[in-house]
């Protein structure tokens, strides 16, 4: 599709049955690939396809430019000049003149560099989708204030602590000021969303069952006291490396790491989404 001068490219997985305008409505996800990929390598990276098709949801993974998502979009010093929220709207618009989605039922989940993506959606499009799910991506300096006042939302973070690529203690490097927050912690973005959520103090621990992986423990953390309706949820692959959990052999794995076969992460991150519809 063309946008804004430039020319978008998506692929789109729609379940058998689901092609009839007059049919009722279904759920949409879209699903946002890391830096360097694009929407068919990432439907290979997730098999979201399977989880639609068991599900009866329209599934469909855009490719950003040049490999990578403008998710520092306001943020001074970057000079990316995609408007790729924009892009996403006027998708989402798109799909939903030719197929029966349900408006109330759109949602966006993202891997690495789309993480960061669905998380500025989170800041930038509560109008549009229901819930938010980041994969393999914490917070980023520059986020709070880009992201503007508090407005609670509904978002998922998976992450092993043993990400080489966007570590899970965060990163920090000496400005000419001082120390400067490149990447934030995931105990850092964990707390600015639950501020951002208005939830509570406390959080509700668990465990989930390891039999497949026993040595990758997965670890959900969800927070308490958030407004009726909205959610925030963290899921800690101990030992995990940066990866889309419950799909191996996908990453190099010098970059991938360790992958928990345990959790299948878009069966997660669906069963996490079907639980959330816009109001």
């Amino acid at each position: 599709m063309q946008h804004a001068g430039l020319e978008r490219t998506y692929y789109l997985h729609v379940p058998a049955g689901v092609e009839a305008r007059a049919q009722p409505p279904v759920p949409l996800v879209l699903v946002l690939h890391g830096r360097g990929g694009d929407g068919p390598g990432t439907a290979d990276l997730t098999g979201f396809n399977d989880v639609a098709d068991e599900h009866g949801f329209i599934v469909v993974y855009p490719t950003g430019v040049d490999g990578q998502w403008n998710y520092v979009d306001g943020i001074p010093g970057y000079e990316l000049n995609v408007p790729d929220v924009e892009f996403l709207r006027a998708l989402v618009a798109g799909l939903s003149a030719r197929y029966p989605v349900d408006p109330a039922r759109v949602y966006v989940a993202g891997f690495s560099n789309g993480g960061y993506m669905a998380q500025h959606l989170a800041c930038k499009a509560t109008d549009l989708f229901a819930a938010f799910a980041s994969v393999s991506a914490a917070g980023y300096g520059g986020q709070p204030t880009n992201c503007g006042d508090p407005d609670p939302v509904s978002i998922l973070f998976i992450h092993g602590t043993a990400d080489a690529v966007v570590p899970f203690a965060g990163l920090r490097q000496q400005g000419p000021n001082g120390p400067i927050t490149v990447l934030a912690s995931v105990e850092q973005t964990f707390n600015y969303w639950a501020y951002r959520l208005g939830c509570g103090e406390g959080i509700r621990p668990t465990v989930l069952p390891n039999m497949l992986s026993p040595a990758l423990e997965a670890h959900v953390l969800e927070a308490l006291y958030c407004p009726a309706g909205f959610e925030l949820r963290l899921v800690v692959i101990v030992g995990g490396g940066h990866n889309w959990p419950g799909r191996p052999g996908k990453l190099p794995a010098e970059i991938g790491g360790e992958v928990n076969l345990d959790v299948d992460a878009s069966r997660y991150i669906w069963e996490f989404f079907a639980g959330h519809a816009l109001r």
